[in-house]
Parts: structure tokens; C-alpha cells; sequence
């Protein structure tokens, strides 16, 4: 079946994908607009760009289809073609990070789609010849400069996660205290990883003339340290992290969700050890972060899933090494008995 016709069987003019087109260049442009901005009228992450963007997008491929019968579903998904091409320009021209970008998906399908659903009503009110709703195009450029100078919302989150480990408690201690040579297969499926956070590759506790700190290495270069702060054998620690200019080489994680940055930091983390009954243990670990944008209603429930992703995977990663280091020691103490 031929573009044409696909358009056509859609109710939709054959002259629908010159609207996509646009609209995603349209669009593509607005984010080198905002881009160029930087932090004035906070720039990329303005709401006026991560909302009236793809909300202009949307309605602007229903104006594109004004003079064909849609559908409400066609109304709600028939943007999603030129959010998704825009998405993909800005990937291709480096506009925007794998991180950024699977962020920013969610959120702009759905603007995309109230966007197509508000120009179809305004087009049933007024009629296909209303040239004026094309006007929606200048959305973007209204809202920022009614979001002004604002500032951006500011949120200080707690994340607590546990789970269950078949080692005694001196055992996951020492695992904490030197976690070297991470390897892939020692940790499972991650959607933080799988969008593009480094994997984290070394973690080790060094006395100094200073006190107590942790080095972690991640991949892509990313390295950075933490302070411990308190500690009691084998039942707690806790750390303070230090980022600085060398954290984050160039191109390792994107700007606007970079660890210590202006968007999103993570201040601290604390692992609990609590001794259970057979020698088990169950292992806390508990981290305060801050989110800080335009759109917390969005990007704090962002920060809080890939958070909790991140952390499952970190007590994963414990739960295996200190699970396999007690069964090792087992096994050595039945060999020295029966030698």
C-alpha cells in the first residue's frame, strides 16, 4: 500500500506528511531556540519547551488534516508521528542524549496528544478555514514569556529500598566496604542503564589523613567520591557525596540530567544492615536526592522510578556477591572440619 493510500484509508489528506515533516522541524527548531537560551528563561528545560512544544506539534498535525473526517483516535496517536519523527532529529543531530531523550518521550506523546485533541475541538468550533489556529505555532514563544524568569521548582526527595539477603550481616559488610571489578552479568536488567547511565564498575572504602572515603568509578569515565560521615560495624554507613568539573567527562551523561548539576543531585547514601534470624540479613539502603525543574509534576516521579531502578539494582548486586561469598566460606569451613 502506498504512503497515499495509507494516509487515505487513515482519513487523513495524502498531504498529511508534508505537516509531519514540518512539525518535526518545527519543533527541532524550538529546541535550538531554548537550546541557545541556556539557563535564561531556563532555556531546554523551560515548560514553555518541554510542554508548548510538543503540545504546538500535536495540534499542528491536526490542523495539517483539518479538511479530512478524524477520528478521536486519531486525534490522540496521529501526533505521535511527528513527536516521534522530532525525537528522532534530535537524536540523529546530536540535539539531544539517550537519557534526555527517554525522558522527554513520555511526556512529550502526551502534550502531543492533548495538543491534537485541543486543535480537532477548535476546529469543530470554528471550522477547517480558520487559518488563524495556526497560530498555535507561536505557543511556545508565549509561554516563556509569561514563565519569565521564575524559578524553578525545587523538590528534596528520600528514597528507601530494601531487600532480603541469605548472608549474615559481616559478610554484606565487607562486600559494601570493596566492591571491585563489577561486572555486566553480575547485575540484572535496569531501565537507567538501558537508557544510557553509565553501569557501575568499582566501589571501595579508603582511610585517609582526612577520614573515611569512597572512591566509585562508573563507566564511560565517570568517577567521583563520598565522605563517610557515620559508621558502626556491620550495621551502618553512611556517605556524602563530592562531585566536581572531572565527575562526568564530556559526553557521559547528558547535561540536564548530569548527578550534581543544576537539574537533579544526589546529596547522600546510607546502608542499613539489620540481623535477621539463621544468619540472614536485611540490607536498606536509603539516599536523599534533589529534582529541581520547571515540570516536577512530571520529572520528580521520573526521578523517583529510575531512582528506585537504580537502587534495586545496587542492592542486587550485594545481595549476589555477599550471597555467593557465604556460600564460599561455608563450604571452606566444612572442608577444614573434615580435613
Amino acid at each position: 500500500m502506498s504512503a497515499s493510500k495509507m494516509f487515505r484509508f487513515a482519513g487523513l489528506g495524502s498531504s498529511w506528511w508534508h505537516w509531519i515533516v514540518g512539525g518535526a522541524l518545527y519543533g527541532m527548531l524550538f529546541r535550538v531556540f531554548f537550546g541557545a537560551l541556556g539557563n535564561y528563561f531556563n532555556g531546554a528545560m523551560s515548560m514553555a519547551f518541554l510542554v508548548g512544544t510538543p503540545f504546538a506539534v500535536g495540534a499542528l498535525t491536526i490542523y495539517g488534516a483539518r479538511n479530512r473526517n478524524q477520528t478521536l483516535l486519531s486525534l490522540i496517536f496521529s501526533p505521535w508521528a511527528t513527536v516521534a519523527l522530532m525525537l528522532v532529529g534530535c537524536a540523529v543531530t546530536v540535539l539531544e542524549g539517550s537519557i534526555c531523550l527517554a525522558l522527554m518521550t513520555p511526556l512529550f506523546l502526551v502534550c502531543g496528544s492533548f495538543g491534537g485533541l485541543a486543535m480537532g475541538l477548535a476546529l469543530r468550533l470554528s471550522g477547517p478555514k480558520n487559518s488563524q489556529l495556526k497560530g498555535v505555532a507561536v505557543l511556545p514563544l508565549l509561554l516563556i514569556l509569561g514563565e519569565g524568569q521564575l524559578p524553578l521548582g525545587n523538590r528534596e526527595l528520600e528514597l528507601r529500598q530494601s531487600v532480603h539477603v541469605e548472608a549474615a550481616p559481616h559478610t554484606v559488610w565487607a562486600q559494601i566496604l570493596a566492591a571491585r571489578s563489577i561486572q555486566p552479568q553480575e547485575l540484572p536488567f535496569s531501565l537507567t542503564h538501558f537508557i544510557g547511565v553509565p553501569k557501575p564498575l568499582e566501589g571501595l572504602n579508603v582511610l585517609t589523613p582526612d577520614g573515611e572515603v569512597r572512591y566509585s568509578k562508573w563507566g564511560q569515565g565517570v568517577n567521583f567520591r563520598a565522605v563517610v560521615t557515620e559508621r558502626k560495624k556491620n550495621e551502618s554507613i553512611s556517605w556524602r557525596y563530592v562531585f566536581d568539573a572531572q565527575s562526568f567527562p564530556e559526553g557521559s551523561m547528558d547535561e540536564h540530567v548530569a548527578i550534581g548539576g543544576r537539574y537533579f543531585d544526589l546529596y547522600d547514601t546510607t546502608f542499613n544492615l539489620y540481623g535477621l534470624p539463621g544468619g540472614q540479613t536485611r540490607l536498606e539502603i536509603v539516599a536523599h536526592y534533589r529534582v529541581t525543574s520547571s515540570i516536577n509534576f512530571y520529572a520528580v516521579p521520573a526521578a523517583n522510578l529510575l531512582g528506585r531502578d537504580f537502587v534495586a539494582t545496587i542492592l542486587a548486586l550485594y545481595k549476589g556477591r555477599s550471597e555467593r561469598a557465604e556460600s564460599s566460606g561455608s563450604r571452606n569451613r566444612s572442608k577444614e572440619r573434615g580435613a
